[in-house]
């Protein structure tokens, strides 16, 4: 089965779960809106961002509010998104079990966790601001500096990427910390698809496809207010009618395979602590999930 296919094939297999839990879409949706909140109360976009672009994590020491503010930024919206994302695992867990859980149990099982969820935003936010600074050092070097520190960022994400693609998954099936956690993902990865782990195919090519519409959309949108002068008034509105449509196609894309992304994980994890695959999901799709 070559990668297309197999994509294709996982997406169907992930949105077939989809489909009988709907409610899972809530999950991602109530995620970006208490983010953008969580974002508000900060001044996001007047005050931490712009400590992020500008700070000198390497250079000139950070006043105490500023370190807190930044970390605080990277904290709340990891407890977010995990907490979140803990739900559409556990909703996928009991559905792939045999069950069917409801969008109040998901919700009560991640606050049963909640101490999990902290431990590993803690350590999540952490590495952010690492990565940060190794990013800010960047932009103050020279060339071959600069060259150097984006190769070890790049690593550095690569693998912590790659190390922690079960940790929500570990937390959910087992309840572990946050280090046990991203021991068990790694050994996970090592000892179901071997030690030569360098990449993950699952439903990006697929998710691709279905955002290209999209694109298309809002390409065509800002061309059309581009020209709308010279092209008349219809321009202008259709350009902004295709620019609309483009967004809405992007963020609907974002949305469902976003939940089925987190979906197929949690039966890979399924796959790997139990050594059969979930029902609809096929043996070497599986099987060959990490090259």
């Amino acid at each position: 089965m070559g990668r297309w296919e197999r994509s294709w094939w996982i997406t169907r297999s992930s949105f077939d779960v989809l489909m009988k839990d709907k409610e899972m879409l809530w999950f991602p949706i109530l995620s970006g809106f208490f983010s953008l909140l969580f974002s508000a109360a900060l001044l996001v976009p007047t005050f931490v961002l712009d400590l992020l672009k500008h700070t000198r994590v390497g250079g000139a020491t950070l006043g105490p509010v500023q370190i807190v503010a930044v970390f605080a930024t990277y904290f709340g919206l990891s407890f977010i998104a995990t907490f979140f994302n803990v739900c559409v695992v556990y909703t996928t867990r009991v559905r792939l079990d045999g069950g069917d859980a409801t969008f109040g149990e998901s919700i009560a099982f991640a606050f049963s966790r909640l101490h999990l969820i902290v431990g590993w935003s803690l350590l999540s936010a952490s590495v952010g601001i690492l990565l940060q600074g190794i990013e800010s050092m960047a932009r103050r070097s020279g060339l071959i500096g600069k060259i150097l520190l984006s190769i070890v960022r790049a690593m550095l994400a690569g693998a912590w990427s790659i190390m922690t693609v079960f940790v929500v998954p570990s937390m959910v099936y087992r309840g572990t910390g946050p280090m046990e956690a991203i021991r068990d993902s790694f050994d996970t990865l090592k000892r179901t698809w071997g030690e030569s782990v360098i990449g993950y195919y699952g439903v990006g090519i697929a998710s691709y496809v279905c955002a290209l519409p999209g694109i298309l959309l809002v390409v065509a949108g800002v061309a059309l207010l581009a020209g709308g002068t010279a092209a008349g008034g219809t321009a202008p509105v259709a350009g902004v009618v295709a620019l609309a449509l483009g967004v809405l196609v992007l963020a609907a894309a974002s949305l469902v395979f976003g939940v089925i992304s987190t979906i197929y994980k949690t039966a890979l994890y399924h796959f790997a602590t139990t050594g059969q695959p979930p029902s609809g999901f096929e043996a070497a799709s599986m099987s060959n999930a990490f090259r």
